[in-house]
């Protein structure tokens, strides 16, 4: 195991803190610049548009505006009928999906960390490269793949596993299909990073002392991996909690999910009062998820060899 060592200046905390105090003021002006810029960049973009959506939730919808005021009327119809029914279902949508992400995205990561050796880097590249190709273009392949007659039904007739029509096109399996392939790029890399710098030393040690594969896998491995699959359930819930575009190409009416029914609010309907409440809706499922993923990462300590 490395360590690495941080020596003081001469003189102790003390004299490092007097030594940075002693910087021109210029210079501790500029960094203070250079740090603000983003904050800025963060408050404008991101801090701004949140609290008005959160003050419009509480308004009054008006013809094609909003009236300020205080009303829960708009979470009463989000939680209620259609919109509690698609907001339960992305819900579960987020939750399957990311499971089922991280369960198919371990085993590759593992395998890629550990067996690819040279191969690492192509490996990667492969899994990588249908992410950075057209997000509409990889979903919309997957309405000629799902629809009758299609690839996917000839080959399950021609091997005799399915006969008759597929009707998988425009249900809530296509959508659950397509939201696990667009995303499962982007569990796999966190999960290899993090079990890349497992050292090996301990997975043959926990070997040595009699631990079986499965147990070395569960007790070890899998523990030290938390931060790698935190990292992939906000890199994959999160985005399946908003998600527009796969529902609307391949569920059709069967296929709403919260995402396209806050889109249909605000584009359609031009209700913002209820489209902000169930905008806020999904940050405070956001929120959840965050915080029960820093409380599985909490005191962790990393390994490296």
């Amino acid at each position: 195991m490395s360590a690495v060592l941080i020596s003081e200046p001469a003189g102790g905390p003390h004299t490092a803190g007097r030594a940075f105090s002693g910087r021109p003021a210029h210079a501790r002006a500029s960094d203070n610049l250079l740090a603000g810029i983003p904050a800025l960049w963060l408050f404008l973009f991101f801090i701004t548009p949140l609290a008005f959506t959160v003050v419009f939730s509480f308004g009054y919808s008006t013809f094609g505006g909003i009236a300020l005021g205080f009303t829960l009327d708009n979470y009463k119809a989000a939680l209620s009928g259609f919109y509690l029914t698609s907001f339960l279902r992305t819900i579960r949508f987020a939750i399957a999906g990311s499971a089922l992400c991280i369960v198919v995205a371990f085993p590759a990561a593992y395998f890629i960390a550990r067996h690819a050796g040279r191969w690492r880097t192509a490996a990667l590249v492969v899994v990588l490269i249908p992410y950075f190709t057209s997000f509409l273009i990889r979903v919309m392949s997957w309405q000629i793949l799902l629809q009758r007659r299609g690839p996917l039904e000839t080959f399950l007739h021609l091997t005799h596993i399915y006969s008759g029509p597929l009707d998988i096109l425009d249900t809530q399996t296509a959508v659950f299909i397509g939201i696990v392939y667009a995303y499962l790029p982007i569990a796999i890399v966190p999960l290899y990073v993090v079990l890349a710098r497992i050292p090996p030393a301990l997975v043959e040690a926990s070997r040595d002392l009699g631990a079986s594969r499965w147990r070395t896998l569960v007790y070890l491995v899998l523990p030290l991996a938390r931060p790698g699959i935190a990292t992939a359930v906000l890199l994959t819930a999160v985005p399946m909690l908003g998600e527009l575009v796969v529902p609307t190409l391949l569920g059709g009416d069967k296929g709403v999910l919260i995402g396209r029914a806050i889109a249909s609010q605000y584009i359609e309907s031009e209700n913002y009062a209820l489209g902000s409440a169930m905008a806020v809706l999904v940050l405070i499922a956001v929120a959840i998820i965050v915080a029960f993923l820093a409380r599985l990462t909490r005191s962790f300590a990393e390994v490296s060899a």
